[in-house]
């Protein structure tokens, strides 16, 4: 029986790799579809919180969608996929092994926090660019922008103490 719960497992994870190319998503929120993938780029469309999307190709931190007549690029973090794919048939096996077994390497690391659309190749790549730092300032806000937000919100002012100076000699 246990056997047959990895064959299984197995199987979906080898043929269910060319389905996951192309999937299926949800907008979490309402988002404006762009040309290209840069907010800079033309807008071709809008589409509001839970329409059903299909993810055509994924780039940095955009990924392009349609949805009935509409294609289009938007932010990556406003679509919710319908499977998780890593892309790596050899280390989604092995999960899959390990997690029917209950088995784990010492010292793998089992959770990571990242950033969702940069891949390791992404990183590689990565490069100092002005201009991308001047469009980064772009997106600054004034304190009054960011009280009215806030009052919005209903968020409250809390104080939050600091962490000791870990260098500092505490005796």
């Amino acid at each position: 029986m246990f056997n047959r719960r990895i064959s299984v497992a197995l199987c979906m994870m080898l043929f269910g790799s060319a389905a996951a190319a192309a999937q299926n998503g949800v907008l979490i929120k309402s988002e404006t579809m762009h040309a290209k993938p840069a907010s800079s780029s033309a807008i071709v469309g809008s589409l509001a919180k839970g329409s059903t999307v299909n993810v055509i190709a994924k780039q940095s931190g955009w990924i392009q969608i349609s949805s009935g007549k509409a294609q289009g690029w938007v932010r990556i973090l406003s679509v919710r996929t319908s499977a998780a794919y890593t892309g790596s048939a050899a280390s989604d096996i092995a999960g899959v092994a390990q997690m029917a077994t209950g088995k784990r390497q010492p010292g793998q690391i089992v959770a990571t926090a990242g950033v969702r659309g940069l891949s390791e190749e992404d990183l590689k790549a990565a490069h100092f660019s002005e201009a991308g730092i001047k469009e980064l300032a772009g997106y600054k806000l004034s304190a009054a922008s960011a009280q009215s937000f806030a009052r919005q919100g209903k968020l409250v002012k809390q104080s939050v103490a600091y962490f000791p100076d870990p260098n500092a000699n505490n005796e």
